[in-house]
């Protein structure tokens, strides 16, 4: 009985040192018949609906880049991390999701590429022992942004 107690406890214990391992989604990569210029118009109207602030990347207005960061559980949507939902480093994190989208003239149409990243810090712990490092590991994107993207601007 005391070996399988042992036993019992060092599995639960292995269990709670685990972590999850997160895989952000592929980038999205589709052809639509718009020109490059009225796909990013869409792109930037459904992105700035969504809470993101957008910037154009290129000097011809064929790329954007958006972000939105958020405290604690704010960007839940668009983001799932590895760790308990009210947890200590889940109050005290600090997502950031960005979207990378661009919108190449093809022959007939645009090749558009969406891509995303989230990048955690853990503001609530600098300066005590708990301190963490950023993660870009830590959250990934739920892809849902992605997919109302590539909604947008079919």
């Amino acid at each position: 009985m005391h070996r399988l107690s042992i036993a019992a406890l060092g599995i639960l214990a292995a269990g709670c040192i685990a972590r999850t391992v997160l895989r952000a989604p592929e980038s999205v990569n589709l052809h639509v018949s718009d020109a490059p210029r009225a796909v990013i118009q869409r792109a930037a109207v459904a992105l700035t609906s969504a809470g993101f602030r957008v910037a154009q990347t290129d000097s011809v207005g064929s790329g954007l880049s958006a972000s939105r960061r958020s405290s604690a559980n704010g960007n839940e949507p668009f983001v799932t991390c590895n760790m308990p939902r009210n947890s200590g480093a889940a109050a005290n994190r600090e997502t950031t999701i960005t979207i990378d989208f661009s919108a190449r003239p093809t022959g007939a149409g645009s090749d558009v590429t969406i891509r995303s990243n989230v990048r955690t810090t853990y503001p609530g712990f600098d300066g005590t022992p708990m301190q963490m490092a950023v993660s870009d590991s830590d959250c990934v994107s739920t892809g849902l942004m992605e997919r109302r993207l590539a909604d947008s601007i079919r």
